[in-house]
């Protein structure tokens, strides 16, 4: 089964080509089937009226879902049934999971907003805080545009025994410890521009780091998070969001992003989403069309590459629900299911067509270099 959520897991390989999807929406998650004629279909709704963040699978393969104010699900049958597994969870408002090996021992950690990381080492049965991630001396200035403005964390990556935690806006932190202590990479001197939406690391690639910097843009380290430079420029594309790399080639890379800044969407009432790819680790870039909407409303807030044999198959989802399928590597795409909004947050509300002023999506604040940033774009 593939998973695609806009906080979980982004990268699948298989042996031949899945049959299964499961999607992770404002309503619950959506189990899509192939039929023989390579058809999708919805066949199953579950956790219906839940807002799920993300999805990921622990090395037993158990389901995790991690949800807007409910806190963590675990589902043992595919994703049918869910039962709920909060036992030392204290905040629900969660928006990353990601299970994995640490240290020869099977985790599952999620990270919630405000920006708390917890862990389970037992499937999800019992969680423990790791308190070290609010103890860098950043922690202070962490924060998010629109009103709580609680930073929160946006992304896990548990790599070689090390964890990675993206804090929007904030910090890109790593423990080598097991949790114990964290270090600021410190992306920039301001946190406030370091908005850390995705990260991407390979085992053949030792040393590298690559990040989705929703305020800056793509970024990379060459020598473990020393040191920072920006990526080749996206056309037409200002803020990155989902970021995947192939499993098998770690320069094949494809993000999704939006022209401007969401302050320019809510405006417009569109955010003008696309898809872009690279052949050369980020260096250059493409726009991808044959078949992906040309200037819609709604942005990619989710994104799965799937290594399925010799085959690479793209699976991408915006925030009007639209499930959109590449099965040659990004040449064409083709809409394979139409479900509920996919949504970093409130972004499926903020675009609603003529929707009154929402003070949590209206009231937003930058720091001066952002601001700036935003009030020079043209849209």
């Amino acid at each position: 089964m593939i998973l695609l959520s806009p906080g979980g897991d982004t990268t699948h390989r298989s042996a031949q080509p899945e049959a299964s999807l499961a999607v992770a929406t404002t309503d619950g998650v959506f189990l899509l089937d192939r039929d023989g004629d390579g058809a999708w279909r919805i066949a199953h709704h579950a956790l219906a009226g839940c807002f799920v963040a993300a999805l990921t699978r622990s090395t037993n393969g158990a389901l995790f879902a991690a949800t807007h104010g409910v806190g963590m699900a675990r589902s043992d049958d595919n994703g049918r049934s869910w039962r709920w597994i909060n036992n030392g969870i204290t905040q629900y408002d969660l928006w990353a999971a990601r299970a994995g090996t640490l240290n020869g021992r099977d985790i599952v950690l999620c990270g919630s907003m405000p920006a708390h990381l917890f862990a389970s080492e037992d499937h999800g049965e019992t969680w423990r805080e790791w308190p070290a991630l609010r103890q860098v001396e950043s922690a202070a200035q962490w924060t998010f545009p629109p009103p709580p403005r609680l930073g929160h964390v946006k992304d896990i990556v548990i790599h070689n025994d090390e964890v990675y935690v993206g804090i929007e806006i904030g910090a890109l932190l790593r423990s080598r410890d097991g949790g114990k202590s964290f270090t600021d990479l410190r992306i920039d001197p301001d946190p406030g521009e370091s908005d850390v939406h995705r990260i991407l690391i390979h085992a053949e690639r030792p040393g590298r780091i690559l990040i989705a910097n929703g305020l800056m843009g793509l970024m990379r380290s060459g020598d473990n998070g020393t040191t920072w430079t920006k990526d080749g420029r996206l056309p037409e594309m200002d803020y990155p969001d989902a970021y995947v790399m192939h499993p098998d080639n770690p320069d094949l890379l494809f993000v999704s992003a939006a022209v401007g800044w969401p302050p320019h969407w809510y405006k417009l009432g569109r955010a003008r989403g696309k898809i872009a790819r690279s052949h050369d680790a980020g260096k250059t870039w493409e726009r991808l069309l044959g078949g992906l909407p040309d200037g819609q409303r709604g942005l990619f807030g989710a994104m799965t590459i799937a290594a399925e044999g010799k085959m690479t198959s793209i699976f991408a989802a915006d925030s009007d629900g639209q499930i959109f399928e590449s099965r040659d590597g990004g040449d064409r795409w083709s809409i394979i299911a139409d479900v509920a909004p996919v949504s970093k947050g409130d972004f499926y509300r903020a675009m609603a067509k003529g929707r009154a002023p929402i003070a949590n999506l209206d009231d937003m604040a930058f720091n001066a270099k952002a601001t700036e940033r935003i009030a020079s774009k043209k849209v």
